[in-house]
C-alpha cells in the first residue's frame, strides 16, 4: 500500500497481486490492485480486480464506483451502469456517481435519461458539482446546445483547473461568442500550456476574430508540443 500511495504503482502491483492472492475475500486488496493497474493506464487489466472488490464490498469507498468508471473506459457502457448505480447509493458523494451514470446513458445513445441524470448530479451541490456541470456541458456541447452548455458551466470554473476553461471555451465558441471563447481558452492555457489541442482550439478563435499573429503564435506552439493530446 504504501508503494502505492507513494505513486510507485508499477512497484506496488506484484505485492498487491500476491496479497489478493493469500487473502482472496479482502476487498481492499482488490480494490488496490485495480487502483495500481488504472494508475498505469491498464485499463483492462484493472477491471477484474475492481469487480472482486466491488462484489466484495460494495460499501466499500471506491469500490463500485472505480470498477464502473472502468467499465467505461474500456467502452463497456452497458455493463458499468450497475457499479455506478451501488456506488450512487452508497457514495456520501453522489454527483460523481450520478454523472458518470449520465456519461455511459449518452455514450448508449438514451440522452433523454442522460440528461435528467446529469441534472440530478448537478443539482446536489456536492463536492462532486464541478465535475457534473463539466460532464453536463460535455454532453450539452454535443447535442448541440452550446447556449445552454455555457450555463452550465460558468459556475464551473471554481476551483480554476484547465478541464473547465477548455470546455466553457469551447462552447463559448461553439455559441459563437468569441472574444468570451478567446479568454476562457487563453485561461486553459495558461493552467496547462503544454496542451497542444487547447492551443489549436485558440488558434482557431483567433483567426475567427482577425488576429492572425496571436493564431501563429499559438499554431507554433502547437507544432512546438507535438500532435493534439486528448483532452
Amino acid at each position: 500500500m504504501a508503494l502505492l500511495e507513494q505513486g510507485r504503482a508499477a512497484e506496488a502491483a506484484p505485492f498487491l497481486k500476491e496479497s489478493a492472492r493469500l487473502a482472496p475475500k479482502n476487498a481492499q486488496y482488490w480494490k488496490a490492485l485495480g487502483v495500481a493497474f488504472a494508475s498505469m493506464n491498464e485499463l483492462r487489466d484493472a477491471v477484474e480486480p475492481f469487480r472482486q472488490a466491488c462484489a466484495l464490498d460494495p460499501r466499500l469507498l471506491d469500490a463500485c464506483y472505480y470498477y464502473g468508471r472502468n467499465l467505461y473506459g474500456t467502452d463497456k457502457y452497458e455493463e458499468a451502469l450497475a457499479p455506478l448505480e451501488k456506488a450512487l447509493a452508497v457514495d456520501p458523494v453522489k454527483g460523481r456517481a450520478e454523472a458518470a451514470i449520465g456519461q455511459c446513458l449518452h455514450a448508449l445513445g438514451r440522452n433523454e435519461a442522460a440528461e435528467k441524470r446529469f441534472q440530478s448530479a448537478v443539482a446536489r451541490h456536492d463536492r462532486a458539482e464541478q465535475m457534473a456541470r463539466l460532464a453536463f456541458g460535455q454532453f450539452l456541447v454535443r447535442q448541440g446546445r452550446a447556449a445552454e452548455a455555457v450555463d452550465v458551466l460558468k459556475p464551473a470554473q471554481r476551483p480554476e483547473s484547465h478541464d473547465a476553461s477548455y470546455e466553457l471555451g469551447l462552447a463559448y465558441c461553439q455559441a459563437g461568442e468569441l472574444e468570451e471563447a478567446a479568454a476562457a481558452l487563453q485561461g486553459a492555457v495558461r493552467l496547462s500550456p503544454r496542451k497542444a489541442a487547447t492551443r489549436l482550439l485558440l488558434a482557431k478563435v483567433y483567426r475567427r476574430l482577425g488576429r492572425v499573429s496571436e493564431a501563429e503564435s499559438e499554431e507554433l506552439a502547437a507544432v512546438t508540443i507535438g500532435l493534439p493530446e486528448q483532452q
